[in-house]
């Protein structure tokens, strides 16, 4: 592939990320969306189941109230259908009002000419006066009123004993009339429907759904609880639907309430598309500036250097790529070319110098070399002098890293000297992050040869070893104190160093000498010096006196 295809192919994935990121979003928009809409979906049922049990309510009180007028208890032919015919104006819901007796034959009514109906097969009656209750009863077409209606029936009582009912109809037209002031959001549809899967009402265009079937909502009409779905409305529309089952409505309704999928999630769509849209015009703008950027610009300065490497190759020493002019990174490159072979002489005058350093520095590494290996020797045989196992090895493995650690200061420091306030920090660094504010260190300026930085700082690290495990370092409360001070030796420099803890669990002095303590008391008389130790109740107090010499001394 050559550099512009290899820009271009950068570009398209370097795209990518972009891509996902509008895919996922778009992905994340619906689900939040369909979660809201299913929300509102099932809070716009229980509107509505909410509304349908309110009418319900005002027809089982005016109906009661019209089972217990005298007239109505003691029947006169007249007096009771004058009183229910003056009634039912009243009751705007209701097509006609029926006095029932218990025989099905009716005593009276609002409408004239019905002595001859007979109501002893409904089941909304054999519920109101088995049950002593208001019943509601499924869709008819009524015969009374010639329209459709939900018949309800309340029982009249007499010392707590049927004797007859109350039967009227809901009024299916004046309740899509409500259903119709509410209104619909566009493409959306509001239905019920009784406990058999009857339209009773629907919204939009109620004269084409009352009265038919919808079989495949029945297991909605059925279950225990409300939710909500994806289904194909009676008139094909997709919608989120939210519904109550008939089971949990006093009425014994099926509610539900669509919301059409294509507006409730058409401006989504349109934002994705136009999102979509956006990308595709940005990235096409992308790869057009790559192509351009990657002939223009770059590749052709970069083969005019090719074509001057391969001058210089043949042995053309004095030709240049002449880019001049541009500050960017290829001008610079350009630049740099033009300038090397008039280093070449001052390169091998150097190369001479570099391999007459190299041969020290190879000297001073195996020096350095067999220091270190003396070091790690001595640590492997004191950590697995008496134990073996995991935990030593894990012991072994934190001692290097301490001496890793020194090794990486004094190569900071060229290997001359480091500062003992540097050896600390140091020493205390795997610590530092968590607990760098229950350290305190103070003393003078004592500059340590890499001899004494190194056991200096391993001596450090057992000693943040043990107060991790054992004493202040082990609560949350603790605090260890660094402190030292300097005076002349005929040896070098003599330094007091104390370790102090407080603040941690109270401490005893040890039945017998671990390991670490060996090592602390073996690396002082290293440094020709010794070490005590106290365990006061308030915590380890450690006191180094050691001699740091001036100039490091060479073993070769």
């Amino acid at each position: 592939m050559s550099l512009t295809h290899r820009l271009l192919a950068l570009t398209l994935v370097a795209s990518l990320p972009g891509l996902a990121a509008v895919g996922y979003g778009s992905f994340d928009l619906r689900n939040t969306r369909y979660a809201e809409v299913r929300s509102e979906a099932q809070r716009n049922a229980q509107v509505v189941a909410t509304e349908i049990d309110q009418i319900f309510d005002g027809i089982q009180g005016a109906l009661r109230a019209v089972a217990e007028a005298d007239e109505i208890r003691n029947p006169n032919g007249s007096a009771c259908s004058d009183y229910v015919a003056r009634v039912r104006p009243n009751i705007a819901p209701l097509t006609a009002i029926l006095v029932v007796g218990l025989d099905g034959n009716i005593r009276c009514s609002s409408e004239p000419s019905l002595a001859s109906l007979n109501l002893a097969g409904r089941d909304y009656l054999h519920e109101a006066v088995d049950g002593k209750k208001f019943a509601i009863g499924t869709f008819i077409a009524s015969k009374v009123s010639d329209r459709n209606v939900i018949p309800v029936a309340i029982p009249i009582l007499r010392d707590d004993k049927v004797e007859g009912a109350v039967v009227a109809g809901l009024n299916l037209e004046w309740l899509g009339g409500r259903l119709k002031q509410r209104g619909v959001s566009r493409g959306g549809a509001v239905l019920i429907a009784d406990r058999t899967g009857t339209v009773v009402s629907r919204e939009p265009f109620p004269e084409k759904y009352i009265g038919t079937k919808i079989t495949d909502s029945l297991d909605r009409i059925s279950k225990s609880e409300p939710g909500s779905e994806n289904v194909s409305g009676l008139d094909g529309v997709p919608r989120i639907v939210g519904y109550i089952p008939a089971s949990l409505t006093p009425s014994g309704l099926y509610i539900s309430s669509g919301i059409a999928r294509s507006e409730a999630f058409g401006p989504i769509d349109r934002a994705v598309r136009n999102s979509f849209a956006l990308f595709a015009l940005g990235s096409a703008v992308a790869f057009l500036l790559a192509w351009l950027v990657g002939e223009s610009i770059i590749r052709r300065p970069l083969m005019r250097m090719v074509a001057t490497a391969e001058a210089w190759r043949r042995g053309h020493d004095a030709a240049r790529t002449g880019i001049v002019g541009r500050n960017d990174e290829i001008g610079i490159l350009g630049q740099t070319f033009d300038r090397l072979m008039d280093e070449n002489a001052m390169r091998e005058e150097m190369r001479a110098t570099a391999e007459e350093r190299r041969e020290i520095l190879v000297h001073e590494l195996a020096h350095r070399v067999k220091n270190t290996l003396a070091t790690v020797q001595s640590i492997a045989s004191l950590s697995f002098r008496n134990s073996q196992g995991p935990e030593a090895l894990r012991q072994f493995h934190d001692r290097l890293q301490a001496l890793v650690r020194s090794h990486d200061l004094l190569t900071r420091k060229n290997w001359q000297h480091a500062d003992l306030s540097e050896v600390a920090e140091t020493a205390i660094a795997p610590l530092k992050e968590e607990r760098a504010h229950r350290f305190a260190i103070s003393g003078p300026p004592v500059s340590l040869p890499p001899t004494t930085a190194v056991p200096m700082a391993m001596i450090l690290h057992e000693l943040c070893t043990n107060a991790l495990k054992y004493g202040a370092l082990s609560n949350e409360s603790g605090h260890v104190s660094i402190g030292w001070r300097t005076s002349a030796d005929p040896r070098g420099i003599a330094i007091s160093l104390i370790w102090t803890e407080s603040g941690g669990p109270a401490i005893q002095p040890p039945e017998e000498e671990g390991f670490g303590t060996r090592l602390i008391a073996n690396l002082s008389r290293q440094l020709g010096g010794d070490c005590n130790f106290r365990y006061p109740p308030s915590g380890l107090v450690c006191h180094l006196s050691i001699v740091s010499p001036v100039d490091e001394p060479r073993d070769d």
